[in-house]
């Protein structure tokens, strides 16, 4: 049974304001699916089921995640499912998109994708335009700037 999200919020790279509204208050263990736009030129690969599942490779367009603690205090997690190989971090350190202080590598997979944790209390807005910026670089294909977030409650 697939989960329905509570909303859904379009927005673009250059104005995150609605999506930071949602992230304020985002209630304990509730997430939010960031799944970008592609240019409508470009031509996304199709994968069989077949090469799926021997696939060490995620998607060719990212799906990046925001996740509340379950508990008070503790630390946000950003995941990102990709398709562009192992060692996601250090391609994004290829693109001058390091960890900033404090936060911690949980996974770096190449068909599970890209875990971080993020301290509590980290200015929410660079943490956003961080994980938008790292699903640029993990992607596939172009991308257009624009995203959809859908909201999901515990």
């Amino acid at each position: 049974m697939a989960l329905s999200p509570d909303q859904e919020i379009e927005f673009t790279e250059t104005d995150i304001s609605s999506v930071l509204e949602v992230l304020h208050n985002l209630a304990l263990g509730g997430w939010v699916n960031f799944s970008p736009e592609v240019e409508p030129e470009v031509q996304v690969p199709e994968r069989s089921a077949l090469v799926g599942l021997f696939s060490a490779r995620g998607n060719a367009v990212p799906l990046a995640t925001w996740t509340a603690p379950q508990v008070e205090g503790r630390r946000i997690t950003l995941g990102i499912t990709h398709g562009s190989g192992p060692r996601a971090l250090q391609r994004l350190a290829e693109h001058a998109l390091e960890l900033p202080d404090g936060w911690l590598k949980a996974a770096d997979h190449p068909r599970r994708g890209l875990v971080i944790t993020v301290p509590n209390g980290y200015d929410v807005a660079s943490a956003l335009n961080w994980l938008l910026r790292a699903g640029e670089i993990l992607s596939s294909v172009e991308l257009s700037g624009s995203w959809l977030a859908r909201t999901y409650s515990p």
